[in-house]
């Protein structure tokens, strides 16, 4: 087939039935298809397909050719002269047949039948004899024959009797003795082995609520409930908003000119001296005298000087225009020109609340996940005491210190706490719980707890060291298993059901056997389970 003529390929998968290749090959729109079979042959297996692909491509006015190796296949594209082609680029050829040479030491010997009732086969018989005796397998190596050359198998008889296949007679002596092999070992476990039997006790209980206070100990003690206790540690961090304001900026100043007109001695006028202007309060920033009066010539004459005023109060509202001032000081009047200087404005800060309301948002997001996380840590052996929950709190740091400006309002709180969680291991608990119960209902030799309402235990008052238990416990009768199974051995499940139930404080009994063939509970301890519900 040259590569210039036009083709199609069909590459068929393990998966695709022979009805999708025969649908693929009506609508292909070429005249030659070349088919690649899977490399495990599928659907490829079966002469017949491959007779159904060779009448769908002639229905159809199709050339099909497959591109395969396999022996077996060319051997069965041979049968219906399909070409086959190693390659799709290499000419495809109609393969010879493979046939199975026949030797006559393999015939068995028998009589010979008359010509009259031979009746040579059809050329289609002849195909089918082929295809089916072609092996799959590709490891399977076939003689090459030519059809032309086959031998034709003898029909001449030879003279005597029959002689029995003692293969044959070998396989059937074998599979009977597997058989019954099977059926050998099957009833000894059947008898043997497969007997078991399942009894289920409803006692008739009495609730009685217990309740005391225990001792915690991380050692194991027959009086105090053992204790275990998981921790993590997290690091959080946290943006928040800066609520605290401060004001910043500078007081006004300025000079201030004091005069005295009652006293011949100079007055002293001490730094932080108060002078005052309508709303605002100034004080000397530095300390000054203020000369006596003189009187020259009859003409008086006062003590004058100046001195530099700064306003108590930060703000515009103390850049005073020039006007008299109020004195503090007896006898001392002063009077200023204008004021400047004086500015405020104000700032976002971080307050001392701000830290305490991030550090709590922290512990409020994340307390749910964190006390899952601790109480995943116990095994089921144990049960959590939710009260002994405890946030330690380690490093804080916040990227704005308290009173300082926060930019853009805004700052990030770090924080590391160490979280805890205390659990009390089960089986203290039982421990506990039924000394509760001797002290309470005394001598329990005729009775036993069925259920220590693990469930539903509670948990008060806990205090590090000890903790009020409270518990609903389940009492019934006591019932030696022992004595029992060896009573019930070889019973039936009525008679099991009978003597048991006679017992005080049996409810129910539920007899139940491994398999429909036993009826009767074995006389095997180890095959015989019993186990006690408790009546709700």
């Amino acid at each position: 087939m040259s590569e210039k003529v036009k083709k199609d390929v069909i590459y068929v998968d393990v998966e695709d039935d022979i009805t999708d290749v025969v649908n693929k090959i009506k609508s292909s729109k070429e005249r030659i298809i070349a088919i690649v079979p899977p490399k495990s042959l599928g659907i490829f297996r079966s002469a017949v397909n491959i007779r159904l692909l060779s009448r769908a491509a002639q229905k159809n006015d199709k050339k099909i050719v497959f591109i395969t190796n396999n022996s077996a296949l060319k051997t069965m594209s041979a049968a219906v002269k399909i070409p086959v082609s190693k390659t799709l680029q290499s000419k495809p050829e109609i393969p010879e047949i493979d046939i199975l040479e026949v030797e006559g030491d393999d015939v068995i010997d028998g009589e010979s039948l008359p010509i009259s009732e031979f009746s040579g086969p059809t050329s289609d018989e002849k195909e089918a004899e082929i295809l089916e005796g072609i092996d799959i397998d590709d490891n399977k190596n076939f003689n090459k024959i030519n059809p032309e050359l086959k031998k034709e198998k003898t029909n001449k008889s030879r003279k005597g009797l029959k002689v029995p296949d003692f293969s044959k007679f070998r396989k059937k002596i074998l599979i009977i003795g597997g058989v019954f092999s099977v059926f050998l070992v099957f009833m000894i476990w059947a008898i043997f082995f497969a007997p078991f039997a399942d009894i289920t006790i409803a006692a008739k209980t009495s609730t009685t609520n217990v309740k005391g206070v225990a001792s915690i100990s991380n050692s194991t003690s027959e009086n105090s409930l053992l204790s275990k206790t998981e921790t993590i540690e997290k690091n959080h961090e946290i943006t928040f908003e800066a609520t605290g304001t401060r004001e910043e900026g500078e007081a006004a100043s300025g000079t201030l000119n004091l005069s005295q007109s009652g006293d011949s001695d100079p007055i002293t006028v001490a730094q932080g001296s108060a002078f005052s202007a309508g709303q605002c309060n100034f004080i000397t920033t530095s300390s000054v005298t203020i000369p006596g009066v003189k009187i020259k010539g009859g003409v008086i004459s006062n003590g004058k000087a100046s001195v530099k005023i700064k306003a108590t109060t930060i703000g515009e509202q103390c850049n005073l225009s020039a006007q008299e001032y109020v004195s503090s000081i007896k006898g001392i009047s002063a009077s200023g020109g204008q004021l400047s200087g004086g500015s405020k404005k104000t700032l976002k800060v971080v307050s001392q609340n701000d830290i305490n309301a991030a550090k709590a948002k922290i512990n409020t997001e994340n307390m749910d996940s964190i006390k899952s996380s601790l109480k995943a840590k116990f095994s089921s052996d144990y049960t959590v005491l939710n009260d002994s929950f405890s946030v330690k709190e380690g490093e804080i740091s916040s990227s704005v210190a308290v009173n300082q400006e926060a930019p853009n309002g805004k700052a990030t709180l770090k924080a590391t706490y160490l979280y805890s969680i205390l659990a009390i291991e089960n089986r203290s608990i039982e421990r506990i719980i039924s000394s509760l119960a001797k002290n309470k209902i005394g001598d329990l030799n005729n009775q036993k707890i069925y259920d220590y309402g693990l469930k539903d235990v509670s948990f008060s008052k806990f205090s590090g060291n000890s903790v009020e238990i409270s518990s609903n416990v389940k009492i019934g009768p006591v019932i030696d298993i022992d004595n029992l199974k060896d009573k019930i051995k070889g019973k039936k499940s009525g008679e099991v059901r009978s003597l048991i139930e006679a017992k005080e404080g049996v409810k129910n009994v539920d007899v139940k056997f491994s398999f429909f063939w036993v009826n009767t509970v074995p006389n095997d301890d180890k095959k015989i389970n019993i186990k006690f519900t408790v009546d709700k």
